[in-house]
């Protein structure tokens, strides 16, 4: 298990900027943060375009800087994994998403920095559809002070992030699942995560950390909401752990029933309950137990 809490960090703070909007957005409307959402992922789009970038064909296009090519397709090869094992289940499903790996000059001139989201950090916008991952592994030494020095064919823990921000991707976009909780939300990410990596022990998984020794500030789900990121990145790592915690604790009796329940409760003839009176209501033991310790 890895030490430094920073290492769950890494798919937490990425979260934030998957709406496209920093961490003050909690503080505005709902259509002011649309308006920004919109704005951002307009200026990435053109960005974009401006870029050198080489194309990776496949069943998911990567575009990538140059002279990674080798570790294009590692990604590529992640993403594409897990969209097959996903696809049979949701047949309806187009992944027609785009993976960019990209040098920090390239991240840069995105302005992906600008808005909130720093080299070695992945991050996806789901309005553009697009999966943005560091091509340089010394991008996430530098971030999280961590030695992430294997090879570019290598899927590390944090390259394996790049599936929680696939199941933003996947809920949002192309299921329409929006849940109206923060909490709800990296959860369900976390859990598409999983339920790949539960069936794939070939890949390191999600980074975990060692909880020893830390005492976080904030516990409750409540906090969580009013607070999202402000209440600091290890008490927000640590929030992500209990959310991984609660989605291992669920995979073996529901595996990917749960997110096809979440999807049935917010769809158009759906219950669209509250996600904790869902969950409450599918695993009531398991989710008292999880509650308490969140208090």
């Amino acid at each position: 298990m890895m030490k430094k809490i920073s290492l769950i960090i890494a798919f937490g703070f990425s979260s934030l900027l998957l709406s496209g909007v920093c961490c003050f957005a909690q503080q505005i409307s709902p259509n002011q943060m649309a308006d920004l959402d919109a704005t951002l992922s307009a200026k990435l789009d053109s960005c974009i375009n401006t870029l050198q970038l080489d194309t990776l064909q496949g069943k998911i296009v990567a575009l990538y800087s140059e002279n990674y090519e080798v570790r294009a397709r590692a990604i590529q090869g992640l993403v594409e994994e897990c969209t097959a094992f996903y696809q049979p289940k949701f047949p309806k499903v187009n992944f027609d998403l785009q993976i960019m790996i990209l040098n920090q000059d390239d991240w840069n001139n995105t302005y992906l920095e600008e808005d909130g989201s720093d080299y070695g950090m992945p991050t996806a916008f789901f309005r553009i559809n697009k999966l943005f991952i560091p091509a340089d592994k010394e991008g996430v030494n530098k971030l999280f002070g961590v030695n992430e020095n294997t090879n570019p064919e290598v899927i590390s823990p944090f390259d394996c992030v790049a599936l929680h921000e696939l199941g933003h991707i996947f809920l949002k976009r192309y299921n329409g699942t929006h849940t109206q909780k923060k909490w709800a939300d990296e959860f369900l990410a976390s859990y598409f995560a999983i339920c790949f990596f539960q069936q794939h022990k070939n890949y390191p998984g999600l980074p975990q950390i060692d909880e020893t020794g830390y005492h976080p500030k904030y516990k409750t789900l409540a906090d969580f909401e009013r607070l999202y990121s402000n209440v600091g990145a290890p008490n927000y790592g640590w929030y992500q752990g209990k959310f991984q915690e609660l989605g291992k604790r669920l995979y073996p009796k529901f595996k990917v029933e749960l997110i096809r329940k979440f999807i049935d409760n917010y769809s158009a003839t759906g219950k669209k309950l509250e996600p904790l009176v869902l969950l409450k209501q599918i695993a009531p033991e398991t989710m008292n137990e999880w509650l308490e310790e969140m208090k």
